[in-house]
């Protein structure tokens, strides 16, 4: 039978078990422990749903960092020191060793979500303001172009197009020809964001157009030369 001191340290050792970071030496003794003591296992299935969420936070990226090595043996400390001013088994010493370990899988969870909201930002891409002028009444629209390797996109924010209906949008090349950039659903007052891209390079391209079902060009830019 365990100790109340064997009890609190295998009760630490939840942390890193479902984090999959326990020594698998260590794995048989925590398990055996687990068969008959319902304190720890209920907390085990407190703390499983957490290290689940850990664990596709760690999917999402090569490599994170991790608790600080000496986090193990400071939780143990703590506890085993919290245990020895209560008496044992008592509430105070299981409510210690429940919030340090849920503490021990917070630590390393918490170093995660530091580690997406730290990263580097994704590079800017720059995008070219370009002139705008709208063909019917209500339409409010800007756009700018991003030039990529394959064509160009228009990022067009407008309002004013109907609901529902379905609009047609083409660059222009130096002649003039006309090339599918996509489409898009109107949305009425609402301001939408739409991004259009085309095969036609930046320094071809001369302009864009947005058509509607009819064919009449509603929104038109010419491009400045690039």
């Amino acid at each position: 039978m365990s100790t109340p001191t064997d009890h609190e340290a295998l009760r630490t050792a939840l942390g890193p078990y479902v984090l999959g970071d326990l020594p698998a030496d260590e794995v048989p003794a925590l398990e055996a422990h687990l068969d008959g003591c319902a304190a720890c296992t209920a907390e085990l299935a407190a703390l499983t749903p957490v290290a689940a969420a850990l664990g596709g936070l760690r999917g999402t990226r090569p490599a994170l960092p991790q608790p600080p090595p000496d986090l193990a043996d400071r939780v143990g400390a703590a506890v085993a020191a919290d245990a020895r001013r209560g008496a044992p088994g008592s509430g105070l010493a299981r409510r210690a060793g429940t919030l340090l370990v849920a503490a021990a899988v917070g630590a390393a969870l918490t170093l995660g979500v530091t580690r997406l909201v730290t990263d580097p930002a994704a590079p800017v891409v720059p995008v070219e303001a370009v002139p705008v002028a709208v063909g019917a009444p209500g339409l409010v629209a800007s756009a700018g172009l991003v030039p990529h390797t394959w064509g160009v996109e228009v990022k067009l924010t407008a309002s004013g197009f109907t609901a529902g209906d379905r609009y047609r949008v083409v660059v222009l090349g130096p002649d003039g020809a006309a090339f599918p950039a996509g489409e898009f659903v109107g949305t009425g007052e609402r301001t939408m964001r739409c991004n259009l891209n085309s095969s036609v390079l930046r320094e071809r391209a001369s302009g864009f157009e947005v058509l509607g079902d009819d064919g009449r060009v509603l929104v038109r830019s010419a491009f400045p030369r690039a």
